[in-house]
């Protein structure tokens, strides 16, 4: 059963149509988004926001914070499959399935947005658009999972990490929030804690990074990429 922990004790509606993901789609659509029943529901580190193998009776907007989706092995072993930011969709499994495939929890704290599938349908319904729109997120998400099946079978272990921490750190030289523990990165790249944390002592001795306070900055971006795609 999910541990659910609601903003001030009890759920609250969401302005969903506030979020950037919908903005192209023009004023007719924000208007008629504004009328779907959402709520705006607060999740700690120790809650989960759906489990696999559970119903999926909601789709979710990430509002602030970060989630990891992820797979547990019949030996007990979690794979990170993908981390959420703020303004992405995640939990796509009730528009085509009526099991979720994964599970969701988030990284410290998350607010999320959280639509009834029964209530988008009826919007779908009458706007297309809508449907078009959220075909394109999960043709998207699909690229990626293929991008990383790439990098998780034709790229090496320092590879992997690099190409992760370039896509994570949007410049170099500026301090990027990094939320995620070792253990983490290493279940989202199919490496071990212990391979993750020689690489982050070498590269920051070699001055290609820092890190403090959970906040790393990338010092050397072009030697970081000519790591990320040795291909030696």
């Amino acid at each position: 059963m999910m541990n659910v922990q609601y903003s001030v004790g009890q759920s609250k509606p969401c302005p969903v149509h506030d979020f950037a993901l919908f903005a192209t789609l023009g004023d007719t659509f924000s208007d008629a988004l504004k009328v779907v029943p959402s709520d705006s529901v607060e999740y700690a580190a120790t809650d989960t926001i759906y489990s696999a193998g559970v119903s999926a009776q909601h789709i979710y907007l990430l509002r602030d914070g970060y989630v990891k989706l992820f797979k547990t092995t019949a030996s007990g072993k979690d794979q990170i499959i993908r981390v959420v930011k703020a303004g992405e969709i995640f939990g796509f499994d009730g528009l085509v399935d009526i099991r979720y495939n994964h599970s969701a929890m988030p990284l410290k704290h998350a607010t999320v947005c959280r639509i009834a599938v029964d209530n988008l349908d009826m919007l779908g319904a009458r706007r297309p658009e809508v449907e078009r729109l959220i075909m394109v997120r999960c043709i998207k998400e699909l690229q990626h999972a293929d991008e990383r099946l790439l990098e998780l079978g034709a790229k090496r272990s320092d590879e992997r990490l690099a190409s992760f921490l370039l896509g994570w750190c949007n410049a170099a030289n500026r301090w990027t929030p990094l939320i995620l523990s070792r253990l983490e990165i290493a279940q989202l790249l199919g490496l071990t804690i212990e391979t993750i944390s020689r690489l982050f002592a070498q590269w920051k001795r070699e001055g290609l990074l820092e890190e403090k306070q959970q906040a790393i900055q990338i010092l050397d971006r072009h030697k970081m990429k000519q790591v990320a795609d040795s291909n030696v």
